[in-house]
């Protein structure tokens, strides 16, 4: 797949892709990466004479997300956190998502860092400093290929953890819904109650499970 040359336009800076996976499910964290493609090899990648099969991690097999999860660290750096389901609960998605992306760059130890953000975000509405300059763009993952880096990124890691906390709660069946409010997912809730990894705000805003109490 080819994507648009956004990177160059930033080229003053260190250029960072960055998405997000499990925006929406009931369970489980909320998954965050940023990715740097090396320069070198950023003009091939957006031609697809490398990683031909980049593309936003949603749009992918599970096998090919893999494949690609092994390759990419060799064109790229790329840096990635989970936001647990009680931060989610205290703070909100909003603000977990903007200290997340301070905590990711700083772990990075990027010191001219550029954003190339997934969708429609506008953080100044919401804090007066955002500390970081940044570029929202609509289906970016699937236009940008530091994008789409990191939502594979943040796809895989988050995957692979939920299969893991399906070995300690096997009844939830989190390796078949990583999470996600499916109707056996829902069923499972009521007739188990939730766990600590549930989050509770989401839940108490469906109709099958009001006035659920916090941890």
């Amino acid at each position: 797949m080819k994507f648009l040359p956004l990177e160059q336009e930033y080229s003053n800076y260190q250029v960072f892709g960055f998405d997000e996976a499990g925006r929406g499910p009931l369970a489980g964290p909320l998954s965050l990466s940023i990715l740097h493609f090396h320069p070198k090899d950023l003009h091939l990648i957006q031609s697809a004479e490398i990683l031909p099969e980049l593309n936003d991690s949603k749009k992918l097999s599970e096998k090919k997300r893999d494949l690609l999860f092994s390759h990419i660290p060799r064109f790229s750096s790329s840096f990635q956190i989970f936001i647990s389901p009680k931060s989610i609960d205290k703070f909100g998605l909003s603000f977990c998502i903007f200290r997340g992306i301070l905590s990711l760059l700083k772990k990075s130890g990027a010191q001219n860092p550029f954003l190339l953000i997934d969708g429609n975000y506008k953080f100044e509405k919401y804090f007066h400093d955002t500390s970081f300059p940044y570029r929202s763009i609509i289906q970016g993952d699937s236009k940008v290929a530091s994008i789409a880096g990191a939502s594979i990124i943040a796809k895989v890691k988050r995957d692979r953890y939920m299969k893991e906390l399906s070995l300690k709660y096997p009844d939830y069946e989190f390796e078949k819904h990583k999470g996600y409010g499916t109707e056996r997912h829902r069923n499972k809730i009521k007739e188990l109650g939730p766990t600590k990894h549930h989050r509770m705000t989401f839940l108490n805003e469906t109709p099958l499970f009001p006035n659920l109490s916090l941890y």
